[in-house]
Order: structure tokens, then C-alpha cells, then sequence
């Protein structure tokens, strides 16, 4: 019975180590019947963390592994100590082809921003090669002077790289300010703000503020006590009355004059004429025929000298009818508002 109990011992154990060895040869053959692309890069910085078989992301998707650690000078003729680092990509893990360094494709994806750098996995020290597209002029490629074996993907400085040099440079700064001074500058400041608000009267300077204030409350008031005020609506009113009736009687006046004065001309040559008919007559008149004419004569020039005072007459007369008309239309205007311009017949 014992026997037995040892023969299916050792037939599970036997059956479990055939299982397990056929799972292996059957993912190692998958893994090893895969197509693979390598691919290079250098990093100009420690690469603590990353080690042989390190995983290598785009944007946390697996692509491939790191297959090579090494330096430069090691490889190629440099004097450049950058990190070589060699990954095997799965050759179709991209749509473009990553195993062709001469390929357009690619070189278009390079001037894109496709960039590796080293990233951190969690808090454990462990580090991996993320892949991403980044801004190409704040990432530019690392110079070399040697022709890589492989396709080149250049890299980037990681962000721990770049927090570390980010706080390095503000340390710096904070080193490099002289705080003795600064504080000097500060104490100088606040004694001249004191000696300033000592030497300033800020009561006095209250107290005109508030008489200022006052002085403008009671002069609004005094406005709209103004502007509310009864007899003014009323005066107003009176006003606008006046300047309708004032602006009718200068229309009726108008016309009259306009008329005289288009038929002074006609006039005048009519006196002309018949100053001419009587010179005529006059030659066969007697001495008291010739005074008769000189008078009719002067009469004539009387008329024509008299012409250009009957025009600024009435040249006033329109300026008044104009300015009645003004105030009709906007009584407070004439009463607020800013003086008219002198007349243009005044200044002639």
C-alpha cells in the first residue's frame, strides 16, 4: 500500500515538471520565433537602475527590451563617454520601420520629437526606457562622430535629470545673492516709509479730505435743488414760448426783406434809366430842368452808397433769426451751457 502511495507521488511530480518544462519551451519559442529589431541610443548620464532585459515603454505599452549596456569609447572610435545602450524592438510594433536606418519614415518620426529616455519604475530604484514624442528644439539629438551600427533613436535627459539641474540652478542663484545687502536695502526701505509717514500730517489731511467731501455734497445738492426747482421748469417753459414766437415774428420779417433786397437792384437800374432818359430831355430843358436832373442825380447815388449798409441789415437780421431759432430749440443750452462763438457779420 505504501508502495503505491509512492508511484502516484512520484507520477504527479513527474507529470508536473513535463508541464511545466512544455509551457517554457512553448513561450521561449513564441519569444525567440518573434521578430526583432535593434535599435541604439545614447544617454549622456547614469543609468542607475537599468540593467540587461529592462523593459522598454511607449507611453507604458511593453515594445521591446534593453539587450546592451555599454560606453561609447568602447564601441567606436570617440572620445565621447556617453552610455550606449542597445534595445530589440519588435519589428512590428510601430508603423514605421525601425530596423532600416536609411528609411524615410523614420527620419521623419526623428524630426518629429520621437525620442528614449530613462524613466523610473516606482520608488524601488528600478529604471526603464520610455519612448514618447517630444518637442524637437527644447530635445535636440546628442552630437556623435561615428556612424552607428544600428538604427540611432536619440535620447533625451530624464526628468529626475532635469528637477535635479532645475533645482541646481535655483540654489544657485539663492547662493549667489548677497543677503547681508539685501536686508540693509530692506532696513533703508522701512525707515524711510516711517520717517515719511511721520513727517506726512495724515490728520490734517483727513480733515481737508472730509471738508472736500462736504463741500462737493452740499454743491450737488445745491444743483438738484436747482434743477428741481419749479420756477426754473417754469422760466424754462417762458423761455421756449418766447423763442418759438420770437423765431415766427423773424421768419414773417424775413421774407419782406429778402424781397427788398432782390428788387433794390432792379431799382436802382431803373432810377439809372430814367436818370439817363431825363439827361436826354434835360439838354432842351431850361437851367431849372438841369438842377432838377442833379438832384434826380444824387437821389441815384444816394440809393446806390445806402445798397451795402440795407445788406448787412439784413445779413443781421438772418443772424438773429438764426439765433432765436438756437434757443427754441434748446432752451438750456442758452441758459447752461457755454457762451456762442462771435458772429461772423459782427466781426465783418
Amino acid at each position: 500500500m505504501a508502495k503505491l502511495t509512492y508511484f502516484k507521488i512520484g507520477l504527479f511530480v513527474i507529470s508536473a515538471t513535463v508541464i511545466g518544462i512544455i509551457g517554457v519551451v512553448v513561450l521561449g519559442v513564441g519569444a525567440i520565433l518573434q521578430k526583432k529589431a535593434l535599435v541604439e541610443t545614447y544617454i549622456d548620464e547614469s543609468v542607475q537602475g537599468l540593467d540587461v532585459g529592462s523593459a522598454a515603454k511607449f507611453r507604458g505599452v511593453p515594445v521591446g527590451r534593453v539587450e546592451q549596456i555599454s560606453l561609447t569609447s568602447a564601441e567606436y572610435a570617440t572620445q565621447r563617454q556617453y552610455v550606449l545602450v542597445r534595445i530589440a524592438i519588435s519589428s512590428n510594433i510601430f508603423q514605421f520601420p525601425v530596423n532600416d536606418p536609411a528609411s524615410p519614415e523614420l527620419k521623419r518620426e526623428l524630426e518629429r520629437g520621437f525620442r528614449v529616455r530613462l524613466a523610473p519604475q516606482g520608488l524601488t530604484g528600478v529604471a526603464y526606457l520610455e519612448m514618447d514624442y517630444l518637442e524637437p528644439e527644447r530635445n535636440p539629438p546628442l552630437e556623435i562622430d561615428w556612424q552607428p551600427v544600428y538604427p540611432y533613436i536619440p535620447s533625451t535627459r530624464s526628468r529626475i535629470t532635469q528637477l535635479s539641474e532645475a533645482v541646481e540652478r535655483i540654489l544657485n542663484n539663492i547662493g549667489d545673492i548677497n543677503i547681508s545687502q539685501l536686508s540693509d536695502s530692506i532696513e533703508k526701505s522701512l525707515a524711510a516709509m516711517t520717517k515719511l509717514a511721520d513727517s506726512a500730517n495724515v490728520e490734517k489731511i483727513g480733515m481737508q479730505a472730509n471738508a472736500l467731501l462736504s463741500e462737493v455734497r452740499e454743491t450737488n445738492r445745491q444743483i438738484n435743488a436747482l434743477v428741481g426747482n419749479p420756477d426754473l421748469k417754469s422760466v424754462l417753459a417762458d423761455a421756449a414760448s418766447m423763442a418759438g414766437r420770437a423765431r415766427q415774428l423773424v421768419e414773417r420779417a424775413e421774407k419782406p426783406v429778402t424781397q427788398m433786397l432782390v428788387e433794390l437792384p432792379q431799382a436802382s437800374e431803373s432810377l439809372n434809366r430814367f436818370a439817363k432818359r431825363l439827361d436826354t430831355v434835360s439838354n432842351d430843358l431850361p437851367e431849372t430842368s438841369a438842377q432838377f436832373r442833379q438832384t434826380l442825380q444824387r437821389l441815384n447815388r444816394l440809393v446806390s452808397a445806402q445798397q451795402r449798409d440795407i445788406e448787412k441789415t439784413v445779413e443781421n437780421l438772418r443772424a438773429a433769426a438764426e439765433n432765436m431759432k438756437q434757443l427754441t430749440d434748446d432752451p438750456g443750452q442758452a441758459l447752461f451751457g457755454a457762451p456762442p462763438p462771435p458772429s461772423k457779420v459782427m466781426q465783418k
